[in-house]
């Protein structure tokens, strides 16, 4: 992982790193995270002398990103959190606080922006680049993870070939099916393989299924084989007839 202190360019819409640092151990909470052991005196010299140690109060034109590219031998998978330009040192630890009302502001998505997703994310990105999540590895998640999952699958649409094949139809088993996140990560999977992204909400969903900017032919037709089992087992807070009602009208659909 690597801290990037940044300065934006509003006119531009740009942003210019300052400085970049290397991060490893760390801990956290609600309102700020710490980087362990990451400041030596060499460090702190070259911080020192960019100024950043003197104006390191929350600025609008300043920013930090934390990232974490990830690699195999064939992808590289990276992720970032934006904070606000407020942080502090002691001793060998970089501090930075976590400003949540700041936070609800640049990310629509609240549960991305956490930090325990981030982390998660990471994770799960390790597992996926060591070959550790074949098919199907979503479903033994709970419910947390497999939002993870999910946000992980949005990056990868980054990161597709624009030239792939396009997919006629899909087979849904619904004793794999028990609730919208289910759906939404099996649906994917079966598009775009182990990670694959069809959506994680209704609406985008119902986006990816007009066949504008996915690998599908309109219309999808979509079979999905113990639908009773689905019926019996989704979530109390979900409206499966909602989910039925939304691929019937923008795929063709076939319960069984």
């Amino acid at each position: 992982m690597k801290i990037e202190f940044v300065q934006h360019d509003f006119e531009n819409e740009i942003d210019h790193v300052i400085y970049s640092l290397a991060v490893n151990d760390c801990y956290y909470d609600s309102e700020q995270i710490v980087f362990k052991n990451c400041l030596s005196e060499p460090i702190l010299q070259e911080m020192m002398e960019l100024k950043l140690l003197t104006r390191h109060k929350k600025q609008d034109f300043l920013g930090i990103f934390l990232i974490c590219h990830q690699e195999s031998r064939n992808q590289l998978i990276s992720d970032h959190l934006y904070f606000s330009f407020d942080f502090a040192y002691k001793e060998n630890n970089l501090i930075i606080y976590n400003d949540k009302e700041e936070s609800q502001e640049l990310y629509s998505d609240q549960e991305y922006s956490d930090l325990d997703c981030f982390f998660k994310r990471k994770e799960l990105i390790f597992k996926y680049l060591n070959h550790e999540c074949g098919e199907k590895y979503w479903f033994n998640l709970n419910l947390f993870e497999k939002t993870c999952w999910l946000h992980i699958a949005f990056l990868l649409t980054r990161l597709e070939n624009d030239e792939s094949e396009k997919v006629k139809e899909i087979i849904l088993d619904g004793f794999y099916i028990q609730s919208r996140l289910d759906l939404y990560c099996y649906i994917g999977e079966e598009v775009c393989g182990v990670l694959g992204y069809m959506g994680a909400n209704f609406s985008a969903m119902r986006d990816c299924l007009d066949g504008s900017f996915r690998p599908i032919q309109y219309p999808l037709r979509i079979v999905w084989k113990n639908f009773d089992y689905s019926k019996e087992k989704f979530d109390q807070n979900d409206d499966i007839q909602y989910v039925i009602d939304l691929l019937s009208q923008y795929a063709d659909l076939q319960v069984c």
